[in-house]
């Protein structure tokens, strides 16, 4: 017994905009929360990490604890508590700054979940929730016989194929 090949069809305009977010194919198969969060790092003309400033406080809390512990060796243990609580504001002033700067990319958003909903309906693999026969009727027995070439044989993969539409009522927009 062999488990045969998935496949995946892409109509041309779904992977020319899927191109142009700058993701490929196989990246739509991770969490569309992580490829938004992908995009607006990679596009964002506005800093949104605040490593730096981390850092800096760091070094601040550290010649603080040497400045306390000259006074009182237990004033450090207060001293890295408060450094623990500067540091949580700061990671929480990040993942806001990128949830305000995700709003910005609010069309990209929709077109990402747009290429998404078409290759996974339903949240599911687009041949578990698709029958086949609407591509048949679209493409002819072209359809079929471009599966079979590019069926691996014995080879278990997932295969992504990237189809020319064939009318246009598939402006994917």
């Amino acid at each position: 017994m062999v488990v045969r090949n998935s496949f995946m069809l892409v109509d041309k305009c779904y992977a020319s905009l899927s191109k142009r977010l700058g993701f490929t194919a196989t990246d739509m198969f991770k969490p569309e929360k992580d490829l938004l969060t992908e995009l607006v790092k990679r596009d964002s003309t506005v800093q949104l990490t605040l490593e730096n400033e981390r850092q800096a406080v760091t070094g601040f809390y550290e010649g603080l604890k040497n400045t306390a512990a000259a006074v009182d060796i237990t004033l450090q243990q207060h001293v890295a508590a408060l450094q623990t609580k500067a540091l949580k504001k700061i990671n929480a002033l990040e993942k806001k700054m990128l949830k305000a700067e995700k709003k910005k990319f609010e069309a990209q958003q929709r077109q990402l979940q747009k290429i998404r909903t078409r290759l996974f309906p339903a949240g599911n693999l687009q041949e578990r929730v698709e029958n086949v026969i609407p591509f048949y009727a679209k493409w002819g027995s072209g359809f079929i016989e471009t599966i079979y070439k590019n069926s691996l044989g014995l080879q278990q993969e997932f295969v992504i194929l990237e189809v020319v539409s064939g009318s246009d009522d598939d402006n994917c927009g």
